[in-house]
């Protein structure tokens, strides 16, 4: 879409607009530890497998906890954003937001659709 806006004598073009509202506020990586073989044994070595994922977080306040199954995990938040194509989001998998990792206690897909996920996160020691 092109358009034109006129301040007093001076005339911009407007040749591209974004009309939506994000509700992803937030960016995190999700990063999936590899075990590698070297001559001084294994180790393990973090590789991001999604960069710069926009998603919101809904952080817990005190005492609440979120309940799986029969288990009850105490969560620090929970992340929402929309699936990432072609990788499978796994609890073995860590968040990285800002400067500190995250452990995933849970990966819910809203409504079994395989768009959106939910995913409970809890502060690594």
């Amino acid at each position: 879409m092109s358009y034109s806006i006129q301040v007093n004598e001076t005339s911009m073009d407007v040749t591209y607009d974004t009309c939506s509202v994000s509700q992803y506020n937030l960016t995190c990586n999700v990063v999936r530890m590899t075990r590698t073989n070297s001559s001084l044994g294994t180790s393990d070595t973090p590789v991001t497998i999604v960069t710069c994922m926009p998603c919101s977080i809904d952080w817990k306040q005190g005492t609440e906890s979120k309940k799986r199954s029969k288990d009850t995990a105490a969560i620090d938040g929970v992340l929402h954003c929309r699936k990432p194509v072609g990788v499978t989001i796994l609890t073995s998998d860590l968040i990285l937001y800002g400067d500190k990792y995250y452990n995933i206690v849970f990966v819910n897909d809203v409504g079994n659709l395989g768009v959106l996920l939910e995913i409970g996160i809890k502060r690594e020691s």
